[in-house]
């Protein structure tokens, strides 16, 4: 199995963005750089290797800095994606949880409870956490640049690929989603939510 994408990993936090609304506001426009050509090339390149990869499956770790919190949330697990659009979060420690996404769908589980249906259409927030997790796995360059502005620096032996958003409401949402890798895997993840709560991924091997 090749490592998986680390989209995955942020789908807890879009949930929770989409239950409550958020006073936090986007960066100015002003102070987000265009890329260049070749930064943006560089960008379709790498997600359209990662898009060729088949089923994966491998282990993760994850902090997240909130700010309703004084000490990070750090815990880890065991993430999947099966073709053509099905994704899983297994989280294992501290709190067993699921969340797993096919189609239009996604399910929830805490603990022993019972698994909660939430329909993906039902809020742009979930919206574009569903782009921003399919659109990497399915190499769909288009369906991403609907929501934010792309481009990646280095090469394909290792680069370091960036989305910032292109909308407004994108922006009410995330201010920056960065990604580490090689060729078409992927090493890390830096997830900075519109109200600055963080979360840093790494991935391993199973």
């Amino acid at each position: 199995m090749k490592c998986l994408p680390l989209f995955l990993l942020v789908l807890p936090l879009f949930w929770r963005e989409a239950q409550a609304d958020t006073a936090a506001m986007s960066p100015p426009a002003s102070a987000i750089t265009s890329p260049t050509a070749e930064e943006e090339a560089l960008a379709v390149n790498i997600l359209h290797h990662i898009g060729l990869v088949s089923q994966r499956e491998n282990h993760f770790t994850e902090t997240r800095q909130l700010h309703a919190l004084k000490v990070p949330l750090h815990s880890e697990g065991t993430l999947r994606f099966i073709p053509p659009d099905r994704v899983e979060k297994l989280t294992l420690t501290p709190v067993q949880d699921s969340f797993i996404m096919q189609g239009d769908t996604a399910w929830l589980r805490h603990g022993q409870t019972p698994a909660r249906a939430v329909p993906l259409h039902m809020s742009p927030t979930l919206q574009v956490m569903t782009a921003t997790i399919r659109g990497p796995l399915q190499g769909d360059v288009a369906l991403l640049q609907q929501y934010y502005t792309l481009s990646a620096t280095g090469d394909m032996g290792r680069w370091t690929l960036t989305m910032t958003p292109r909308t407004h409401d994108t922006a009410q949402i995330v201010r920056l989603v960065q990604i580490q890798g090689r060729n078409n895997s992927l090493d890390s993840l830096h997830l900075v939510l519109a109200n600055g709560d963080v979360t840093d991924t790494a991935i391993t091997s199973p």
